[in-house]
């Protein structure tokens, strides 16, 4: 009820104004937590016509199920993609209007379903797979530009990951409407909307419909409706954050108690989070979603004082069935002195000439740095000269520090990286950013100072409590296990393993890292349950499956224990210890020639693997 008398006290005081304005984002009332999303179905049934072209955009049609009306992967008999590396081959096909994928090692054939593409078509295709709420990609992309069927960005270059890349909340969270993620987790959803939704720029839904279907409706000719967010409504600034939450794609370090859940449109995005991206000497070269940061260096937005993407682009209109003319006659609202005869005008493929990115593979874009013609097409850069904000100008020491972290985890393992995070990590109090200090001493590999961490912030253990969506206190404890692990100091690491788990049950790794601590201390009947949670929480782990048959063959219970190994097999038929595991099960079984089998193709994988060499010796 308070709400309602907000909504129409707001309402009220807009109608003694006589024009729009730009007001504060503070008054946005579906800011609120409170305020729920509606999805843009509910949106259509007052904007129906806007829906129809939105729903052909790019982001409309961001993600959807695997249906070959959805589809623009184009398929034969010859559809066949090998890894050159490691053996396999990859060919998807349709069972009527059900796409899957079969991946063929050997004699061995894993077939997975696909549920979901991720990609409009404009670019790629690329593909996901659900399994009791845990989503993951597969190893196979459509590049519908050059028509190539080709691996993922990232899969490449004997990278195949195969079946195990998460979709974490940082991706999904662009390339789609928001999902509802189980807490604890790093990729395990309840639902997954299909697209990113007209909420996506507007904000929560729940109160606008509210207001709409209860008579409170603003004249909007003449007033804001404070109950959604219209970007055009904005100040220049707040338009661009909307847009940068996606396409400003970078190295990306969320502020403090902040889940990529929060930004919302009419916010600053630096209030929630920071988005980095290194920068080299010379450089010509420039990734996909890179369109702020270039965009940002042309002489088209620095000497404009109201520029955004929206004055280019109508996000509820697909780019692909506008007309040049369009973009043509935007460019000529500031360039009416252009002396190209009108006939032979195209300004975005002079000055924006499209171009292919560093990151993915067979696609070309336009740059959004809008310029001169150069002569200079190389993609080449210099020397790293650092990591850059691109949406705050005063990030706090620890954004830095982390920024650092992140890019040597995720994107480049040079050792500098490390040494600018601490340079930023030594000027934080350690009571207050342990974390940070883990994180740094392990990937440094130094365990003994993790340790020492401990000593220094006695009540840590205590201090490692919050469930949140990045799992950070989770991760730190995991660290800390990982520490005692690695100096064997196993019967120290269980109660660090068993906090991340309390505090992040579905991250699988956690569970793992813990049953196989418990296994090596001899506490069977608990490794084994934790082994049977991961089953029965992700059946496609190989490494679970691996673990409980050898434990369940320790146990005695051979034909049980052979059964979980041939799983695994079937899951994973390079994967070594399954492999080891299987052929001690054979020499158990007195099977002399399965067990070389196995053990010869342990060597094809890997010939410097010991154990085998010394078991078929």
């Amino acid at each position: 009820m308070r709400l309602i008398i907000l909504s129409l006290f707001s309402f009220l005081l807009m109608f003694c104004t006589n024009s729009p304005r730009v007001e504060s984002v503070d008054l946005y009332l579906n800011h609120s937590d409170t305020v729920k999303y509606v999805g843009k179905e509910t949106c259509m049934q007052c904007h129906y016509d806007i829906y129809q072209t939105y729903i052909q955009t790019g982001m409309g049609r961001s993600l959807s199920l695997a249906t070959k009306e959805n589809s623009s992967i184009d398929l034969d008999s010859f559809s066949i993609i090998k890894d050159s590396f490691n053996g396999y081959s990859y060919h998807p096909f349709w069972d009527n209007d059900s796409l899957f994928l079969s991946e063929n090692y050997l004699s061995n054939e894993r077939v997975e379903h696909v549920d979901y593409i991720i990609g409009s078509g404009h670019h790629t295709n690329s593909h996901l797979f659900i399994e009791n709420g845990y989503l993951h990609q597969m190893p196979f992309t459509y590049y519908t530009q050059d028509s190539i069927l080709d691996f993922p960005p990232g899969f490449e270059n004997n990278n195949n990951s195969r079946f195990d890349r998460i979709i974490g909340l940082e991706c999904i969270s662009c390339h789609n409407a928001y999902p509802e993620m189980t807490l604890g987790s790093q990729n395990k959803y309840s639902s997954v909307p299909e697209g990113i939704d007209c909420e996506r720029c507007h904000g929560p839904g729940e109160l606008h419909v509210h207001n709409v279907t209860n008579g409170i409706i603003v004249d909007t000719s003449v007033a804001i409706d404070y109950s959604i967010v219209n970007p055009a409504k904005l100040p220049v600034e707040e338009q661009f954050q909307i847009c940068m939450r996606c396409h400003l794609q970078g190295n990306t370090v969320l502020n403090n108690d902040k889940s990529f859940f929060d930004f919302k449109p009419g916010m600053t995005l630096s209030d929630v989070m920071t988005v980095f991206v290194p920068r080299y000497e010379d450089d010509n070269t420039f990734i996909m979603a890179s369109h702020v940061d270039r965009f940002k260096q042309s002489k088209c937005f620095t000497e404009s004082e109201d520029m955004t993407c929206i004055s280019c682009h109508n996000p509820h209109h697909s780019v692909q069935k506008t007309s040049p003319n369009y973009f043509n006659n935007k460019c000529m609202d500031c360039h009416s002195d252009c002396s190209v005869p009108q006939e032979s005008k195209n300004c975005v493929q002079c000055h924006m000439p499209k171009s292919s990115t560093i990151d993915i593979p067979h696609v070309s874009i336009s740059d959004h740095k809008i310029a001169i013609p150069s002569q200079d097409s190389s993609k080449t850069k210099g020397d790293f000269m650092g990591l850059v904000s691109i949406n705050n100008p005063r990030p706090e020491h620890y954004i830095y520090a982390r920024a650092y972290l992140y890019q040597f985890e995720k994107f480049d393992s040079s050792p500098y990286l490390l040494d600018s995070a601490f340079h930023y990590i030594q000027k934080l109090d350690i009571n207050n950013y342990f974390g940070d200090y883990i994180h740094y001493y392990f990937l440094k590999e130094d365990y003994q100072s993790i340790i020492n961490v401990l000593n220094i912030v006695p009540e840590l253990v205590d201090s490692l409590y919050k469930v949140d969506y990045q799992n950070s206190h989770a991760w730190t404890s995991y660290r800390v296990g990982q520490a005692y692990d690695y100096l064997k100091l196993l019967q120290n690491a269980v109660p660090f393993y068993e906090k991340a788990n309390k505090l992040a049950p579905y991250v699988l790794k956690f569970s793992l890292k813990l049953a196989d601590v418990y296994f090596n201390l001899n506490q069977f009947v608990k490794a084994e349950d934790v082994y049977r949670f991961v089953i029965d929480e992700y059946p496609k782990n190989e490494v679970a499956f691996c673990n409980l048959g050898f434990l369940l063959i320790k146990k005695g219970v051979l034909n049980e224990g052979g059964k979980m190994l041939n799983i695994a097999y079937q899951l994973n038929p390079r994967h070594e210890q399954t492999l080891l595991n299987l052929a001690s099960l054979h020499l158990l079984n007195n099977n002399i020639k399965l067990a070389n089998e196995k053990l010869k193709e342990v060597l094809l994988i890997n010939p410097e693997n010991k154990k085998a060499k010394y078991l078929l010796q």
